[in-house]
C-alpha cells in the first residue's frame, strides 16, 4: 500500500505532466522549478508538507484534501464535502490522432480508462475532452512535439482558437489555429516556414474539437 507521502507525489506528477512539465508546474504554483525538482523529480529529496499539498490544490482549483487520495479507479472524482457539491475533477484519456478522427462517434464506449493513461484536466470540461500528444512541428512557435494538448469536441472555436480539424478528402486529423478573416475562414499553422501556412475552410474540413489547456488555460468552458 503507497503511503500518503508517495500518493501525493504521484498526483503532483500527474498535474505537473499535464501542466506540459516542471517549468509549467513550477509557474502555475509559484515556485521555482529546482524546488519543484526537490519534491517531485526523479530522486526527490523533499517531500510534499501540507501546506504545500494544499497550495498546490488551490493552485490547480482542486478541493482540498485532492492530493492525498488514489484517483486512478474512476474518470470523475467527486469533491469532498464542501459548499459548491457540483466540484468535480475529470480524469482525461490520451487517444492517438486516429481515434480523435472518430471521437465524437466512439467517445468512452470504445476506451477501457482502467488501462488508458489519463490525467487531471486543470480548467473546466465536457465529459467528452481528450488529450493528444503534439506531433510535427507546424505548430512549433507555441507547441512542441510530445506536448500534451487537452481538446473539448463540445467547445464551440471561434476566431484565435487553437483547433483540431478532419480533413474530409485525405481522413487526415490536423492540428492548427483558426483565424476568421471577414466571412472566411482558414486553418493556420503557427510555423512561419510550414509549406502550406493557411488552408482555407470552405467545405473541406470539420472542426472536431477546442485547445481547452495545454500548460496554461486557453479557453474555459461556459
Amino acid at each position: 500500500m503507497k503511503t500518503n507521502d508517495e500518493i501525493r507525489r504521484d498526483n503532483a506528477r500527474k498535474l505537473r505532466d499535464s501542466a506540459g512539465g516542471n517549468s509549467s508546474f513550477a509557474g502555475i504554483i509559484e515556485r521555482e522549478p529546482t524546488q519543484v525538482s526537490r519534491v517531485i523529480g526523479k530522486n526527490p529529496t523533499k517531500k510534499i508538507g501540507d501546506d504545500l499539498a494544499r497550495h498546490i490544490e488551490k493552485c490547480f482549483d482542486l478541493p482540498d484534501g485532492w492530493l492525498d487520495k488514489e484517483h486512478q479507479a474512476t474518470n470523475i472524482i467527486s469533491a469532498p464535502d464542501v459548499t459548491d457539491t457540483n466540484l468535480t475533477i475529470q480524469l482525461v484519456p490520451v487517444i492517438s490522432w486516429v481515434q480523435a478522427g472518430a471521437w465524437t462517434e466512439i467517445g468512452y464506449s470504445e476506451v477501457d480508462l482502467s488501462l488508458s493513461e489519463t490525467y487531471p484536466c486543470p480548467v473546466p470540461c465536457g465529459p467528452m475532452t481528450y488529450i493528444l500528444r503534439v506531433i510535427g512541428d507546424s505548430m512549433i512557435d507555441e507547441y512542441r512535439p510530445g506536448d500534451m494538448i487537452f481538446i473539448d469536441p463540445e467547445v464551440a472555436p471561434v476566431h484565435g482558437d487553437d483547433v483540431i480539424a478532419l480533413l474530409l478528402d485525405s481522413g487526415e486529423t490536423t492540428f492548427k489555429r483558426l483565424v476568421e478573416d471577414g466571412n472566411h475562414k482558414y486553418l493556420k499553422a503557427l510555423n512561419k516556414g510550414w509549406p502550406e501556412q493557411y488552408i482555407k475552410i470552405d467545405g473541406n474540413c470539420s472542426i472536431i474539437g477546442t485547445v481547452v489547456f495545454s500548460g496554461k488555460p486557453r479557453r474555459y468552458r461556459a
